[in-house]
């Protein structure tokens, strides 16, 4: 039996919007898969296990995921006690690991 490799899917282009007066402006689109492969997700764990402090959105752009799916990684990891919530009465939820 022969195992498949699990790859992320992630789709770049670029988009040219016309101005008024001739002016162009170029938009990157990326559009990220809402899987994430067991092997990625085990690099992020030894990188969440490393890190002083945890934000969604540097899981995102670090390991090219959606930040709706970095958030429920992390709801997860704080379900298993690898992480915990920073102070719950800020805005921006700050995560740090627990030391074990």
């Amino acid at each position: 039996m022969s195992e498949k490799e699990e790859k992320l899917l992630v789709r770049k282009a670029t988009i040219n919007l016309r101005r008024k007066y001739g002016r162009s402006k170029q938009i990157n689109i990326v559009e990220r898969d809402a899987f994430v492969p067991k092997k990625v997700e085990k690099d992020i764990r030894e990188y969440i296990t490393k890190k002083k402090s945890i934000l969604p959105t540097d899981l995102a752009f670090k390991f090219d995921i959606r930040v709706s799916t970095a958030k429920l990684l992390i709801k997860q990891y704080e379900g298993e006690g690898l992480i915990k919530l920073l102070d719950p009465t800020l805005k921006l939820k700050i995560y740090v690991p627990t030391t074990q």
